[in-house]
């Protein structure tokens, strides 16, 4: 295996490429170094694997991969935690039998932790998945930091993290390489040999080289002689380029949009719209990074710029940050806190104290970024004040509110709705509803009902009812707004859980979308077709003289040619009724899970009756108003009982 051979090379040397039995060697000894790290990784590795295969496999029987994702979501943290604990046991030299006990105690701990997920982890809420995606963050945030808890040795800890970070960079290209390489010659072997490869297996190729070669190629660079980097004054010139000539001409970029905006706020007087505070994440992130790329080279000759351009970036950030909360908060005060909201909060906060830190600190050790983020990690995954909790309680306490505001709830129960409920709050509530289930499910509320919440059989999307059955037994038309991520486009979605009505026709066509950027706007079939106009607002359907419905004939029948009839029908069905019903509605905007009775026009003619669901429309505003741009259809006909 490859391993810390691309150090800095002098012009004009020889390299010397590792022989295989170098590489096996320096595989060996990385299993020595690391063998909990590796054992972890090959059981998530095979964990992942036997998912896929349950879930997709050819042979698939429909098992629960549940346990099997259990496992995975162990290992997804074992593997950074256990590296973590072992360079910090290489730093403070601690003896080989306490680093041992210490991870299998670690071990065990991630085994209680995959004990403690659901048992039904596929159809679980989803705050499993994002406390996951924090913990994992926390873990790798550990190992940048675990070596170097101490005072002093900040060379050594950049020099650390700069290994790190391209040994990262070239195992993520060289598994890449090996991946498409392997994958192409599974092709051939499918084409050349005329064998059947299962799609599944690619998917696993590439969970066993990310869970292992690329693990223990990157082990493999992590340093040993932790206490030389100190002293240690290599800077690659690739990083100093990155940071000068990528990063900070970005970071540009993005403070001329910001001020550009904030002039655009004075000027208007103007809330911050939510959207605003993504941009100034990601100056403060690239802004950051530059800065911890080029601190090795800030005091060398020529480099004064670097520390100016520090200060200046700290000095600019804090009106950065005052705008960065009114946007937050805004939305804060209309919807309550999610996780995202809670996640972007925090990260506000932390990003005050990072400008005040190196503002105002003498010391502006660097550590405290990566050191302050870990904490803050964990902090935001686990306890009463984590994310979750507190999102929970926010959202069940504005529920309630909405409720008791309605007369929906009194001496601790929820009661249906004795009179209309305003469309807002029956947005908000429905809005609430659908948090609750996909996020954290309705333990929190059970006690509100009687009846359980929970499905009654497993199989489904979730564990727990779907939001429309909670806004039925609330007496409340649910309303599930969306949003599309721009104020010109106008979406609404039929629901795909509640079967078609067909009774009264015996033909379908197929689902079909129409776009009025695709001049092709007809489909035909056996004998009939139907066309909408250029505009999409206009279905003309179409019946043939040959025509297998015209001769009153089941479907998969066909005409002999002397019993064809000789009249056609045509029938036009003018959707704008059907647009202005849903806008009115939902007081124009976006919306899904729409029924499908909403979405729903027909017509009937001399020989032909027609039925279309609109499964999805999709408007964009312009001078005119807003008209539609896409379309997708499903278009239903029979006989007209009428014309036998």
């Amino acid at each position: 295996m490859l391993s810390c051979y691309a150090m800095h090379i002098k012009r004009g040397t020889t390299v010397k490429l590792p022989s295989l039995q170098q590489i096996a060697v320096e595989s060996v000894h990385t299993l020595r170094r690391f063998p909990l790290v590796l054992a972890v990784a090959a059981v998530g590795t095979v964990a992942a694997i036997i998912a896929v295969e349950q879930q997709t496999g050819a042979n698939a029987s429909g098992a629960d991969p549940s346990t099997s994702l259990r496992v995975l979501f162990a290992a997804l943290l074992g593997v950074p935690s256990l590296t973590g604990m072992t360079l910090l046991a290489e730093k403070r030299r601690w003896k080989a039998v306490l680093s041992m006990i210490l991870q299998i105690v670690a071990t065990v701990l991630l085994a209680a932790y995959a004990w403690s997920l659901p048992s039904h982890i596929v159809i679980a809420p989803q705050m499993h998945v994002i406390r996951l995606f924090m913990l994992v963050v926390g873990m790798h945030l550990f190992v940048a930091i675990a070596p170097w808890l101490g005072r002093g040795e900040v060379n050594g800890f950049w020099q650390f993290n700069k290994t790190l970070f391209l040994r990262a960079f070239l195992s993520g290209l060289f598994t890449g390489v090996l991946y498409a390489g392997l994958a192409i010659a599974l092709a051939a072997i499918e084409n050349l040999f005329e064998l059947s490869v299962p799609g599944e297996r690619y998917g696993q190729l590439w969970i066993l080289l990310t869970g292992m070669f690329m693990t223990w190629f990157f082990l493999a660079g992590i340093p040993e002689d932790l206490e030389s980097l100190d002293s240690l004054e290599d800077y690659p010139k690739a990083l100093k380029i990155f940071a000068q000539y990528v990063l900070l001409p970005l970071v540009a970029i993005y403070l001329v949009i910001l001020v550009a905006y904030s002039g655009k706020i004075i000027l208007a007087w103007s809330w911050p719209y939510g959207w605003v505070s993504r941009l100034i994440l990601g100056f403060s992130i690239a802004g950051m990074f530059s800065l911890l790329l080029l601190y090795p080279i800030r005091d060398l000759p020529g480099n004064g710029w670097i520390r100016s351009a520090s200060r200046g970036f700290y000095i600019v950030l804090a009106p950065l940050l005052l705008m960065y909360f009114l946007a937050v908060f805004e939305r804060l005060s209309d919807y309550g806190i999610t996780e995202s909201r809670y996640i972007a909060i925090v990260t506000g906060g932390w990003l005050a104290v990072m400008v005040l830190y190196f503002l105002f600190s003498r010391g502006k050790n660097i550590k405290a970024i990566p050191l302050s983020l870990c904490v803050l990690a964990f902090l935001v995954a686990v306890g009463p004040w984590s994310a979750f909790s507190v999102s929970e309680q926010s959202q069940v306490h504005r529920l309630r509110s909405l409720m008791e505001k309605n007369g929906m709830f009194a001496d601790g129960k929820a009661h249906a709705a004795k009179a209309g409920v305003p469309y807002a709050d029956a947005k908000e509530i429905s809005a609430v509803l659908v948090y609750l289930q996909e996020v954290h499910g309705y333990g929190a509320i059970q006690t509100w009902f009687d009846a359980p919440l929970r499905r009654d059989s497993l199989g489904m999307q979730s564990e727990w009812k779907a939001p429309t059955d909670l806004a039925g037994m609330l007496g409340i038309e649910f309303f599930a707004v969306q949003r599309t991520g721009s104020e010109r486009t106008l979406e609404f979605n039929a629901t795909r859980t509640v079967p078609m009505d067909v009774s009264g026709y015996d033909r379908v066509f197929p689902d079909h979308y129409f776009s009025v950027t695709n001049p092709e706007k007809t489909v035909k079939a056996e004998g009939v077709s139907y066309e909408l106009n250029q505009a999409l607002d206009t279905l003309t359907f179409v019946l043939s003289t040959g025509s297998p419905v015209s001769a009153g004939l089941p479907p998969g029948d066909s005409i002999e040619s002397g019993d064809i009839p000789s009249r056609a029908d045509t029938v036009r069905i003018a959707l704008g009724p059907v647009i202005s019903a849903l806008s009115t509605r939902y007081h124009d905007a976006s919306a899904g899970d729409i029924p499908l009775e909403a979405m729903t026009a027909e017509a009937t003619g001399r020989q032909v009756k027609v039925k279309l669901y609109c499964l999805m429309l999709r408007l964009e505003r312009d001078e005119g108003g807003r008209k539609l741009a896409q379309i997708n259809l499903r278009v239903l006909y029979g006989r007209n009982p009428r014309s036998m």
